[in-house]
């Protein structure tokens, strides 16, 4: 799936899918009567996905020469969060989709109830998986805790997915850029500085992350319009419509010289790192 670093994304996975299963089924047991809840919860998590963001935590702990075992809680915690915000971007009263990787989307499966109660829940479950991990200091959680809230709330990806609720077709460039940088960019630029934080990285390193970790999401979804094309419905909120293909791969291009060249100006060597922003600007889905 990652060219470049199928070694890395193996060790990666093995690790990341075996907490994050472990996790789960720790939680049913505790109480069977709240198995539906947990199972709609897992259906969502478990189902695929290039796992980029957690993935990403994990390489920047290897870039920092730190063992991954002290990252698992924030990088499942951030895939947790992500699966909820595509729980609720599937409702009827938001996108409205019936499938999404193959298979049918939560509130298909298991109602809309359920569905958006399951969202509800991985939100709540990812700052509580953070605020019980005994392996991190106290002040490390409460500064995780910070970096998630304000990421994932107004000023983050919800207030980016209302801003982008109510676009239409007078949305201009910069406005669609705000949408992208709360929306999506908003919740990998946390996976960046978080890791970062748990690295103890210096106060120099980690703005140079905060730059990787802002301009990466916004790179990220520039590449999804790309590959989504030019969509009737949807052509206000692709920078397709506004810059056309070849400014939109202008733009990705600048964006990618400027990621690596931040790359390399970490104290760490950030091959695999480097890789990923690579991948992104050639990845086909």
């Amino acid at each position: 799936m990652f060219s470049g670093l199928e070694l890395e994304h193996q060790n990666f996975t093995n690790e990341f899918e075996e907490y994050g299963k472990l996790f789960f089924e720790s939680q049913k047991i505790k109480d069977p009567q709240l198995g539906l809840i947990w199972d709609s919860m897992f259906y969502s998590f478990s189902n695929g996905g290039k796992r980029f963001r957690p993935f990403l935590v994990y390489l920047i702990a290897q870039t920092e020469q730190k063992d991954f075992s002290l990252f698992k809680s924030w990088a499942t915690a951030i895939e947790m969060i992500h699966t909820y915000s595509l729980i609720h971007d599937d409702l009827p009263c938001m996108d409205n989709d019936d499938f999404r990787r193959g298979l049918p989307t939560n509130h298909k499966k298991f109602g809309e109830d359920i569905a958006l109660l399951a969202g509800d829940g991985l939100q709540s479950e990812a700052f509580g998986l953070i605020a019980s991990d005994l392996m991190l200091k106290a002040s490390v959680q409460i500064r995780l805790v910070q970096i998630l809230s304000k990421n994932i709330g107004v000023h983050g990806m919800v207030g980016g997915q209302a801003l982008d609720m109510k676009s239409n077709a007078q949305t201009n460039l910069d406005q669609l850029r705000k949408i992208h940088e709360l929306k999506t960019g908003c919740l990998i630029q946390a996976a960046v500085v978080g890791a970062a934080v748990l690295a103890e990285v210096s106060d120099q390193q980690l703005s140079l992350y905060e730059q990787i970790g802002h301009q990466l999401g916004l790179a990220f979804q520039i590449k999804d319009d790309l590959l989504d094309g030019l969509d009737p419905a949807q052509d206000h909120k692709s920078y397709l419509a506004l810059l056309g293909i070849k400014g939109t791969q202008e733009l990705l291009q600048q964006l990618t010289q400027s990621l690596l060249q931040n790359c390399q100006n970490l104290h760490k060597p950030s091959a695999a790192l480097q890789k990923l922003i690579s991948f992104n600007l050639t990845r086909e889905k």
